[in-house]
């Protein structure tokens, strides 16, 4: 019984490949939203010329296959922004005053844009960091400037994304 069971889950699988990969064909747009604390260097990283034939920075050229998959943005600022490292909660928001009491944030880009395109994707936004404390440091908040904890352990991460759902006995 159980290798019948087997048999016909895997002959699924088999068979609904094709209508999978048609469906990928039409996956929803992604985003990519990347804080370097560090900043990166503007004259290796962003191209001199603006517009869709610009020529490739020396950084960019490593992503040339992907080049009509990506937009760079540069010249961007968020005025009375200000106050050093405590300025990068404010990334992906441009809330005003972030070292002033009372301060608090406003919606994430992260967050707006899921609010906006809906559930395309497995999981509408995945909130990634590196050697962060969780409770203190992330880009992404909610519409009533909640900050929303990053998730800085890569097993943690594969299990959400991997793994199925733990089954009782």
């Amino acid at each position: 019984m159980k290798t019948r069971r087997r048999f016909l889950r895997a002959a699924g699988v088999a068979l609904a490949m094709p209508v999978l990969e048609c469906f990928a064909a039409g996956a929803g747009r992604r985003m990519l939203l990347i804080s370097n604390n560090l900043g990166v260097l503007p004259k290796p990283f962003f191209p001199l010329a603006a517009g869709r034939d610009y020529a490739l920075s020396p950084y960019l050229a490593a992503l040339s296959e992907f080049r009509n998959d990506f937009t760079v943005f540069s010249g961007l600022s968020h005025p009375a922004v200000e106050g050093g490292h405590s300025t990068e909660n404010c990334f992906l928001t441009g809330a005003r005053g972030p070292t002033k009491s009372g301060f608090r944030n406003s919606i994430s880009l992260d967050q707006f844009a899921a609010e906006k395109l809906g559930q395309v994707t497995r999981f509408a936004t995945l909130n990634l960091g590196v050697n962060i404390d969780k409770a203190n440091r992330s880009l992404s908040w909610t519409r009533d400037g909640v900050l929303l904890p990053a998730e800085d352990s890569a097993p943690a991460l594969f299990r959400k994304m991997f793994s199925q759902a733990s089954q009782t006995k």
